[in-house]
C-alpha cells in the first residue's frame, strides 16, 4: 500500500477520534467563554464598599480607636492607623502604608483629608464620602487634599493596569505561538532549555518595548524607566515559561489554563480600576498571588510610591518562572497522552515524542 492510501485509511480510522477531540475543545471554549462572564462581570460591575481599606488619622490613640470602634458599627470598612503629624501621614501615603489620612481639625470649621487619585477616583471618592459624613456629624466641613496626583497621561490610574495586561497576553502567546509551529513539547531538555532562551530574549525586548511607547513616546508614566522595564520583562518571562511547562505536558489544554489563571482570573484581579480594598472578596483573595496584580502593583510603586511592592513582586514573577522551567525540562521528550489528544494531527500508529520505532532506525540506516 502507497503512503498516501495508508494516510488516507489511517484518517478514516481516526475520524472519530478526531470529531471527538473538536467536540471536546469546542465545549472548553463554551466553558472559558462563560467562566469570563463570571469573572469579569462578578469582579468588575462595580466598586464595592471598602474593606479594611488602611486610613491614617492624626490624632491619639485613643481617639482613633473610638472613632474605629464608630466606624465598625457599619462594617470592615476601614482600618485605622493613627498618625503623629499630617507630614507622618503623608509619609505613610507615599510608601503605601495607607491608602488615604484624616486630619480632625483640634479648632476651626473644616478637617482635612489626604488622598492619592495616582491609584484612580474609586477609593479617594469612598473616603471623601466616608470622612465628609464623619465631618458632617462634628458639624464641620471637610477638605480634600490630593497629595499624589496621577500623570497628566494616567488620569484614571489605569495605564499600569493595562500596560500588565499586554505583557501578560504577549507572554502566553509567544509560548503557544512557538509551541503551534514547534511542537507544544521539546524532544529533550536541551531543547528545552535553547526555548526558555529565546522567551527570556522576547521577555527583554517585550518589556523594553512596552516601556518605551508608555514611558517615553506618549508619556503616560514618570518614575525609573528601567525598573520599569525589568517589571516588564519579569512579567512576560514568568507568563511566558509557566505557559510552556503548562503545554509540554498538556498541550492545547495547558494554554486554555493558562488563559483561565492569567485572564478570567488575573486580570479582573489585577486592581486596575479599583484598589484591592475594593474588590470582591474572592478576587481580592487570589489577586496577589498572580503576576497581574504584582505587575500592576510594582509598575504603580516605581511610578508613584517610591518603588514600593517591586520586592514582593520580584519574588511572585521569579516562582511562576521556576515552575515553569522545572515542568519545561522535566516533560521534555516525554510521551504525554493528553498531549497527544491536543495535537492537530492524529495519533494513531505514531511513536511516543523523542522516540523512533525499531523500523524507522532501521530504514534510516540504510540511507
Amino acid at each position: 500500500m502507497n503512503r498516501a492510501a495508508l494516510r488516507a485509511a489511517n484518517a478514516n480510522r481516526d475520524e472519530p477520534g478526531r470529531r471527538l477531540r473538536i467536540g471536546f475543545f469546542v465545549f472548553m471554549a463554551l466553558l472559558m467563554q462563560l467562566a469570563f462572564v463570571v469573572s469579569y462581570t462578578g469582579a468588575m460591575h462595580g466598586p464595592q464598599v471598602p474593606h479594611r481599606m488602611p486610613v491614617g488619622v492624626v490624632a491619639p490613640p485613643p481617639a482613633v480607636q473610638q472613632l474605629q470602634r464608630t466606624a465598625d458599627q457599619a462594617g470592615p470598612l476601614f482600618t485605622l492607623k493613627p498618625e503623629a503629624s499630617a507630614a507622618a501621614a503623608e509619609h505613610a501615603i507615599r510608601h503605601r502604608e495607607v491608602l488615604g489620612a484624616y486630619l480632625p481639625a483640634p479648632a476651626g470649621p473644616a478637617d482635612e483629608l489626604l488622598v492619592t487619585t495616582a491609584i484612580g477616583p474609586a477609593a479617594p471618592q469612598a473616603l471623601a464620602a466616608a470622612f465628609g459624613q464623619v465631618a458632617q456629624a462634628q458639624q464641620r466641613t471637610l477638605r480634600v487634599r490630593d497629595v499624589i496626583p496621577p500623570h497628566k497621561g494616567d488620569q484614571e490610574g489605569l495605564v499600569p493596569f493595562y500596560l500588565v495586561i499586554a505583557w501578560t497576553v504577549g507572554g502566553y502567546l509567544a509560548s503557544t505561538l512557538v509551541g503551534l509551529m514547534g511542537g507544544m513539547q521539546s524532544r529533550t531538555p536541551r531543547r528545552a532549555l535553547e526555548r526558555i532562551g529565546m522567551l527570556a530574549g522576547y521577555s527583554v525586548l517585550g518589556g523594553i518595548g512596552g516601556t518605551l511607547i508608555v514611558h517615553t513616546i506618549m508619556g503616560f508614566l514618570g518614575g525609573n524607566w528601567w525598573l520599569q522595564a525589568l517589571i516588564g520583562t519579569l512579567v512576560v518571562f514568568s507568563v511566558s515559561v509557566f505557559a510552556n511547562g503548562l503545554q509540554t505536558f498538556l498541550g492545547l489544554i495547558g494554554t486554555g489554563i493558562v488563559i483561565g489563571l492569567f485572564v478570567i482570573l488575573g486580570n479582573p484581579s489585577g486592581a486596575g480600576p479599583w484598589p484591592r480594598n475594593m474588590l470582591p472578596a474572592f478576587w481580592r483573595t487570589i489577586g496577589p498571588w498572580l503576576p497581574n496584580f504584582q505587575g500592576t502593583n510594582a509598575v504603580r510603586g516605581v511610578a508613584y510610591f517610591h518603588s514600593q511592592g517591586l520586592g514582593t513582586a520580584i519574588w511572585v514573577f521569579a516562582a511562576y518562572a521556576a515552575i515553569g522551567l522545572v515542568l519545561s525540562v522535566l516533560g521534555a521528550g516525554r510521551d504525554s497522552i493528553v498531549l497527544r489528544m491536543s495535537e492537530h494531527e492524529p495519533g494513531i500508529g505514531r511513536a511516543p515524542v523523542g522516540h523512533r520505532s525499531e523500523g524507522s532506525r532501521a530504514s534510516a540506516g540504510h540511507r
